[in-house]
């Protein structure tokens, strides 16, 4: 019997205008995707796209998606501020260690909320091996489910000489 694959499960699949898109199901496989990227300096060009459920939802429903209350989504004030505290104090930072960069901040932020979502944008600049980037998080909550999107970018920056 052969021995099973240790990298991340992913799904590669190319978006409309023509980009190639990570996607993810777990938080696990992206925060390590982010880090073995990061090591084969592969980090500055990413488009990853994270669909998942919070850590503190499925340790409500006992791991089982199946029991998950239908009043976890983006108009439950509770469920709101929970997954922000989740991005916040755990998404983030572990983005942060992930890529090297404890001088990550994502200082630059903001939120939209409408009837059908709530969406927070985070921005920030970092540097990796003298490589300067930007950093994109995007991460959206559903008026329908549970479900949470998470869109990361990096993209080079150059510097003005």
């Amino acid at each position: 019997m052969g021995k099973k694959s240790k990298g991340p499960k992913v799904t590669t699949v190319t978006n409309k205008k023509g980009e190639t898109v990570q996607v993810f199901e777990t938080l696990e496989d992206f925060e390590t995707f982010i880090k073995q990227e990061t090591e084969d300096d592969e980090f500055d060009h990413i488009h990853c796209v994270l669909n998942y459920y919070p850590p503190f939802v499925l340790q409500h429903s006992h791991n089982d998606p199946e029991k998950i209350s239908e009043q976890n989504n983006s108009h439950s004030k509770k469920f709101v501020r929970h997954l922000h505290q989740h991005v916040e104090k755990h998404l983030l930072k572990d983005l942060a260690v992930a890529l090297q960069s404890p001088g990550l901040k994502f200082g630059n932020k903001s939120k939209d909320q409408s009837f059908e979502k709530v969406v927070w944008l985070y921005n920030d600049e970092a540097s990796y091996h003298d490589k300067p980037f930007h950093v994109a998080v995007e991460v959206t909550a559903r008026h329908d489910d549970a479900l949470v999107n998470v869109d990361y970018r990096t993209t080079p920056r150059t510097i003005a000489v």
